[in-house]
């Protein structure tokens, strides 16, 4: 079935469709009636699609294609076509070709072209009796669609692409003296266009100076000769002086020692940066040194509680019995944070504090929450009386107790975790003495 066939067949299907529901069904519309009205987009969209492939059709079957070429400079384009008769068929691709001139369109572009690089070739220099700076090579394609060569007849100023080699050093190099550089290198450069079998050329003559310095070039050309100089000159001495300063610029040694001020200024701040850490470090490690030492004298200070305040005894009493049995603990004893902040309580009770200011402070500043808990007891009893107080820290000690043995569990477990980087020194240690030989006798 042909493509034109089946068209037509949509055709008369879609538009017989929307004939019959819209126009020719009365009374309650059957079930074909109520799905052709639900997807009524869909008829609508296939009969714009049909329309647009039987256009396609229609174009496809004209007698005759129009091919058309890129214009000059273009690029080459294929078409696909396919040909068919009643019985065969087969594909071919015709490669295009872009438009060409004709050769006096040809000789008037390459005049064209040739007037362009005269406007163009030199450059950012002012003319092409004073070149200081690259040529500028470059003929735009698309409006001169030929090949280009360049053919300088010094390739040891001048290269293909335009680049001009006219720092002094390289003059003197190539062998040119101090006359050519001052009044200028005569040199040439040829272009030729072809474009098929059509070939132009033009020569281009030009003068060639050193490249141009700003302020801060000729200063250290004049630093690095002055230089060169001093070493040529003392060839048969010693040694010659450097002066520190020449022609305005500032000469520092980097081989008399590896720092310089900068340096110096750098590794100070270093330093000085790693210091700080340093403090700040010890500085948290002395605090969680407290706050641990605080934990595990905790138990003990709330059990000679229990047992004095059972015993009758005040709490100014207890602080100050409390102090007087530690007087003689080691430096590392862990109670000794504990047993300064007593003696600053302490001293609050000697200067009249309150007693319940003194329980609040040092709350306070033992900042921990079983500290605090406890003193929020205190300050409490001296307000509300001591009913139930012992109970209640009582129960606080078996806590206590419980928090211990926890503690000592964690300090169980740190340690068996630090040990087990030397173990594993100890591990690599063994191994090496038992492979090292091993691998000797092998050898």
């Amino acid at each position: 079935m042909s493509v034109s066939v089946l068209q037509l067949l949509l055709y008369v299907v879609l538009i017989g469709a929307g004939l019959y529901c819209f126009c020719l069904s009365r009374g309650k519309p059957n079930k074909w009636v109520l799905f052709v009205r639900q997807h009524l987009p869909l008829l609508i969209m296939m009969l714009v699609i049909n329309t647009l492939s039987f256009g396609l059709s229609l174009k496809k079957a004209q007698d005759n294609y129009q091919v058309n070429r890129q214009s000059y400079g273009g690029d080459v384009k294929e078409y696909g076509f396919r040909i068919t008769n009643d019985e065969q068929e087969t594909d071919y691709t015709l490669t295009v070709a872009p438009r060409k001139l004709k050769p006096k369109e040809a000789d008037e572009r390459m005049e064209s072209a040739f007037k362009y690089l005269e406007d163009h070739l030199k450059g950012d220099n002012p003319s092409f009796m004073e070149i200081y700076d690259n040529l500028d090579i470059t003929l735009p394609h698309d409006e001169y669609p030929f090949d280009m060569e360049v053919i300088p007849d010094n390739y040891s100023l001048i290269n293909k692409d335009g680049i001009v080699r006219n720092e002094e050093s390289q003059l003197k190099d190539a062998g040119f003296d101090g006359t050519e550089l001052l009044s200028g290198i005569s040199s040439s450069v040829k272009i030729v266009l072809w474009y098929g079998d059509i070939k132009r050329e033009k020569n281009y003559e030009m003068l060639i100076f050193p490249r141009k310095k700003n302020e801060w070039e000729k200063q250290l050309s004049a630093v690095t000769a002055m230089l060169e100089r001093k070493e040529n000159e003392s060839l048969y001495e010693d040694a010659f002086v450097v002066p520190a300063s020449y022609n305005g610029l500032q000469i520092v040694s980097l081989n008399d020692s590896g720092l310089t001020p900068m340096g110096v200024l750098v590794i100070g701040f270093l330093i000085v940066g790693l210091l700080l850490l340093r403090e700040m470090e010890t500085k948290r490690q002395q605090e969680l040194l407290r706050r641990q030492d605080l934990l595990y004298a905790y138990p003990w200070f709330i059990n000679e509680m229990v047992l004095l305040l059972g015993a009758g005894m005040q709490m100014k009493n207890i602080f100050t019995l409390l102090i007087s049995e530690t007087g003689k603990m080691r430096g590392d004893d862990h109670r000794r944070f504990l047993i300064d902040e007593l003696k600053q309580a302490k001293h609050g009770f000697e200067i009249g504090m309150s007693e319940g200011r003194i329980y609040y402070e040092l709350g306070r500043r033992l900042q921990l929450p079983c500290y605090i808990k406890i003193m929020n007891l205190l300050e409490q009893n001296v307000t509300k009386g001591s009913k139930g107080l012992v109970g209640i820290l009582e129960k606080e000690e078996r806590n206590a107790l419980v928090e211990r043995m926890n503690l000592a569990k964690k300090r169980g477990e740190e340690a068996g975790t630090k040990l087990l980087g030397p173990m594993i020194l100890m591990l690599l240690i063994i191994m090496l003495m038992i492979m090292v030989p091993a691998f000797l006798s092998f050898a």
